[in-house]
C-alpha cells in the first residue's frame, strides 16, 4: 500500500516527463526534478518525483524537452545595455549603410535643443555596405548644431562631430592620450573624428550622466530579456557606482529577478565614469564573495588592450583593422602589475580584459607576481575575454589556476570582424574551448552583450559549431560536443563565479535555478541550436518567465 506524502513535506514543484540534462560529474541524464523552498530535493525518474507529489505541488509536464540548469553569462554590461536603450540605435541588421545610419541622427537633430548631445550606439563599419566608418564631416552636415557621439558596438571605438571635438579642446595639436589615439588623417593631419580606447574620454567627460531613474528603467528592460534568454545568473563586469546603486535598490524593491554578480572599477583615465574602486574596497575591508545569492561582489575589473573587432587588441604581430600594428595598451604593463598586486594582497579577485595574445601575457605576468608575493590557493582570478589564446597562454592559464571567461558568442555577431583582423592561423586559437578541456582548464562563456548578442544559444551554438552568423568558418579544431558547450553556461559559469557549489548543475541540495527549453538539446541538428528558444525561466523554484502561447 502506498503511502501519501504529508503536505507540509511535499514539494513546492516538480517537473516531469523531460530530458533533465544535470550537468554533474557524471553527466546524468534523468527524467525529473523536484524542488521545495527554492532547492531541489531530487532528481531522477518521473516515477521517483510522482511518489513524492503533495495537495499543493505545482506539477510541469515537460514533454519530452531538454531541462537544464539556469544559465550564467561570464561576462556582460547591463549598465551600459541598459542606457543604450535610450540612445540611436545603428546595429546591423537591419542597418545596412552608412546613408541608413546619417538619416537616423539627422532625424535625431530635428528634434533635440540647439547644443543638446545626441549619443548613437551599436554602430559597426564592418557591417555597413561601404565597409567604412564615417566621418565627423558627415556627422556635421545632418547634425550641425548638436555634439555628436557615435560607438561602435563593442565600445573601444568612437566618432564625434567637430562641435564634439571643440566642447572636448580636441584639435590637431593635442597628443594621442594614454591608452588611446586620435585619429588623423594621414596626408591633411586632420582629425577623421574616429577615437579609439581612452581618447574618448576627452569627450565623455563632457556629457550629462544618466540619472539612477533612468538606469533603473534600463535595467528592468534588459532584465526582461536576459530572462527569456534562460539566464539566472549574470556577471556584471565594471559595474559603476550608480548601476550598484541601482542593484541594491531594485533588489529592496524585489525588482531584481536573477542574481547578479559584479566586478567594480579598478581602472583609472579609460572612461571618466569610473575610478580605481580597489582604495575605497580597501577602506571598507571588503573581500569577493561580500554579498549574497542575489547580490555579490566578486572583485575588481582592470584592462590591457582593447577591442578585436576594432583592431586595436595588444598582439605580437599585425592586424588587419583599426590601427593596423600592434593594437594599444590601455594599461602599462607595470601599471597592471601594482593593481593586481594591491587587489589581490586584499583578498579581491581581478578579471582582466585581454583579447590579443600580447595582452593576455601582459595580464598573466601581473597575476604571476601577485601570486608570488602572496600565495593563496584557488583565488581563481579571471582573463576577461580571452580571445587568442595559443598554447603559450593555455600552459601558463593552468599553472596559474586562472580563470578564462570566454567571449564565445563573439563569434556569431563580431565573427566576421575577427576573422578579418586576425587571420587564419590566430582564428585557431580564438576562444579554444576544445584545448581549455585538454589542459583541464575550467572556462566560462559570454558574448558581452550589449556588444554582441547576448542569447547564449548563440554562444552554445559557436562552441559546437564555429561559424559567424554570415556562414564564415572558425577552424573546427577547437569544437567541443554539446554537452560541454552546455557546461560552459552551466557548470563552468559558476566556477567563474565560485557559486559551484550552490548553482551551475541540476543535483539535491543546490538553488532549484531550472530552464526548460523549446525542444531537446541533444537531438536537434547542430545548426538549430542557436535557434533554439526558452520555454520556462525557473529562478529558486518559482517561474520568472514563461513563453506566451501564440
Amino acid at each position: 500500500m502506498s503511502t501519501k506524502i504529508p503536505n507540509e513535506l511535499a514539494p513546492d514543484l516538480v517537473l516531469i516527463n523531460g530530458k533533465v540534462l544535470t550537468m554533474d560529474s557524471n553527466d546524468k541524464i534523468a527524467e525529473a526534478i523536484a524542488v521545495n523552498n527554492g532547492r531541489i530535493v531530487m532528481v531522477g525518474t518521473s516515477e521517483d518525483v510522482k511518489a513524492l507529489i503533495g495537495d499543493n505541488t505545482k506539477i510541469v509536464d515537460v514533454g519530452g524537452r531538454s531541462v537544464i540548469p539556469g544559465m550564467i553569462s561570464t561576462h556582460m554590461h547591463p549598465g551600459i545595455g541598459a542606457t543604450r536603450f535610450f540612445e540611436i540605435d545603428c546595429r546591423s541588421p537591419p542597418i545596412k549603410s552608412i546613408k541608413e545610419v546619417l538619416i537616423k541622427i539627422r532625424k535625431k537633430a530635428q528634434q533635440t535643443q540647439v547644443g543638446k548631445w545626441i549619443l548613437a550606439t551599436n554602430y559597426n563599419d564592418k557591417k555597413l555596405v561601404e565597409n567604412r566608418h564615417i566621418t565627423r564631416w558627415e556627422l556635421d552636415e545632418v547634425a550641425p548644431r548638436n555634439p555628436v557621439f557615435l560607438s561602435k558596438e563593442t565600445g573601444h571605438l568612437y566618432i564625434v562631430n567637430s562641435m564634439a571635438l571643440e566642447l572636448a579642446g580636441i584639435n590637431k595639436g593635442t597628443p594621442n592620450p594614454p591608452g588611446g589615439k586620435i585619429e588623423r588623417d594621414p596626408k591633411t593631419r586632420e582629425l577623421t573624428g574616429l577615437l579609439y580606447e581612452a581618447a574618448s574620454s576627452l569627450v565623455t567627460k563632457m556629457i550629462p550622466s544618466y540619472s539612477l531613474e533612468e538606469v533603473k528603467a534600463g535595467l528592468k528592460i534588459a532584465f526582461n530579456q536576459f530572462l527569456e534568454w534562460g539566464l539566472t545568473t549574470v556577471h556584471d563586469v565594471a559595474a559603476s557606482p550608480i548601476i550598484i546603486r541601482a542593484y541594491q535598490e531594485l533588489l529592496a524593491e524585489n525588482n531584481l529577478p536573477l542574481r547578479m554578480n559584479f566586478l567594480v572599477s579598478g581602472l583609472t583615465g579609460f572612461d571618466v565614469s569610473l575610478e580605481n574602486a580597489v582604495p575605497s574596497l580597501l577602506r571598507l575591508g571588503l573581500q569577493s564573495g561580500f554579498g549574497g545569492y542575489w547580490l555579490k561582489l566578486m572583485g575588481i575589473k582592470l584592462i590591457v588592450d582593447g577591442s578585436g573587432s576594432g583592431g586595436s587588441a595588444a598582439v605580437y604581430t599585425p592586424q588587419h583593422r583599426g590601427t593596423k600594428d600592434l593594437g594599444i595598451l590601455v594599461s602599462s604593463p607595470e601599471e597592471l602589475r601594482d593593481r593586481v598586486v594591491e587587489a589581490h594582497k586584499a583578498g579581491l579577485r581581478v578579471g582582466i580584459h585581454a583579447i590579443g595574445d600580447r595582452a593576455i601575457d601582459i595580464a598573466l605576468d601581473a597575476i604571476e607576481a601577485a601570486s608570488k608575493e602572496k600565495p593563496v590557493s584557488d583565488i581563481r582570478h579571471r582573463i576577461e575575454h580571452c580571445s587568442v589564446c595559443t598554447p603559450k597562454q593555455l600552459e601558463r592559464i593552468k599553472r596559474l589556476g586562472v580563470v578564462p571567461t570566454s567571449s564565445i558568442g563573439y563569434m556569431w555577431g563580431i565573427g566576421d570582424d575577427y576573422i578579418e583582423n586576425f587571420g587564419p592561423e590566430r582564428v585557431r586559437w580564438l576562444h579554444p574551448h576544445k584545448s581549455y578541456l585538454d589542459y583541464g582548464i575550467i572556462a566560462g562563456g559570454n558574448a558581452d552583450w550589449p556588444v554582441s548578442d547576448g542569447d547564449p544559444f548563440k554562444g552554445i551554438y559557436e562552441a559546437v559549431v564555429r561559424k559567424t552568423s554570415t556562414g564564415q568558418s572558425f577552424d573546427n579544431r577547437e569544437s567541443v560536443s554539446v554537452l560541454d558547450a552546455i557546461r560552459i553556461y552551466t557548470l563552468n559559469g559558476a566556477y567563474a563565479g565560485c557559486d559551484e557549489n550552490d548553482r551551475g548543475s541540476l543535483e539535491p541540495g543546490k538553488l532549484a535555478d531550472i530552464v526548460v527549453l523549446s525542444d531537446n538539446i541533444l537531438e536537434v541538428p547542430k545548426e538549430m541550436i542557436k535557434d533554439l528558444k526558452v520555454d520556462m525561466t525557473i529562478i529558486e523554484g518559482k517561474v520568472a518567465y514563461k513563453q506566451a502561447v501564440s
